[in-house]
């Protein structure tokens, strides 16, 4: 539980036109599965995005990547200027080995690419929410 008593909010969210939903609609039904909620937030820019998410009251932002690291760079540059730097920011998609390195360093405490198993995500956001963030990508790295 990220706030206590009340269960983990998450928004799912893709910064791409990319219309494929699959993947974040497993994901979302493993969260519920788990007692947490969803919001989702379909194709929108990076301010959209922190806008939902101050909106919605949630602890974390899962992103579906796409290829699109600009728009997390962005995303990350407004939490930290909207002071919800909080936030525990969740990235997947197809994302090429080599890039978790680098997404991890913009600020993305948690990197699931395909393959991923559903248990290991759910587990990485119920331990993760609510924590202190430098904590959290630290101990991943």
């Amino acid at each position: 539980m990220a706030k206590k008593g009340k269960p983990i909010k998450v928004l799912l969210a893709k910064a791409s036109l990319d219309g494929h939903w699959r993947g974040p609609i497993v994901v979302s039904m493993a969260l519920r599965d788990a007692g947490m909620e969803v919001v989702y937030g379909r194709q929108l820019n990076p301010a959209e995005i922190a806008e939902t998410a101050i909106q919605e009251d949630v602890d974390v932002i899962g992103l579906n990547v796409c290829g699109r690291y600009d728009a997390i760079a962005e995303l990350i540059r407004i939490l930290k200027e909207r002071h919800l730097a909080d936030k525990l920011v969740v990235a997947g998609g197809t994302i090429p080995p080599a890039d978790i390195k680098l997404l991890r360093g913009m600020g993305v405490a948690g990197v699931f690419p395909p393959g991923s198993p559903l248990d290991a995500i759910v587990k990485f956001i119920q331990e993760n929410a609510g924590q202190d963030r430098k904590k959290t990508r630290a101990d991943k790295e």
